[in-house]
């Protein structure tokens, strides 16, 4: 059999899986911020391992992390601490705050402190510091996607 066929074959039936997995995701649709945001809150394990993985090992590590280590040098070795330790307290905290997002239907961190303090300055904070955040980040996936 040519190359060329071979390449084709797989080709066509990587795009027939692909194809197939959507078709079958697809017909659970949800209409609600928590089917966006929390995917319904009926992420398992295992894909919520890898969602947790694709969001950890993302254009940082792949721009952010090495310009880092190239002008600060060692120091960037925290890095490999927090990417294999950050998740730890997660371990901890993430079933009593995926109970409580659950039971009173919170999204965001800033809305469990709002409800937890009784404040509603607490969740402008928490919106601020967030979106502070996350344009660096979000600049630097940009520039990653090319």
């Amino acid at each position: 059999m040519a190359a060329w066929v071979t390449v084709l074959l797989v080709t066509v039936g990587y795009l027939a899986l692909s194809l197939a997995v959507g078709l079958f995701s697809g017909r659970k649709t949800s209409t609600g911020t928590e089917g966006y945001v929390a995917g319904d809150r009926q992420l398992g394990f295992f894909v919520l391992y890898f969602v947790l993985g694709a969001s950890i090992f993302s254009a940082f590590s792949f721009l952010g992390g090495p310009g880092w280590a190239y002008s600060r040098g060692a120091a960037a070795f925290y890095i490999i601490s927090y990417t294999s330790l950050g998740l730890v307290p997660m371990y901890f905290f993430g079933p009593r705050v995926a109970q409580l997002g659950r039971r009173f239907g919170y999204v965001t961190q800033a809305q469990l402190f709002a409800h937890r303090y009784h404040s509603r300055y607490i969740s402008m904070i928490l919106a601020a510091i967030s979106l502070t955040a996350f344009v660096p980040y979000l600049t630097l996936q940009m520039q990653g996607a090319g």
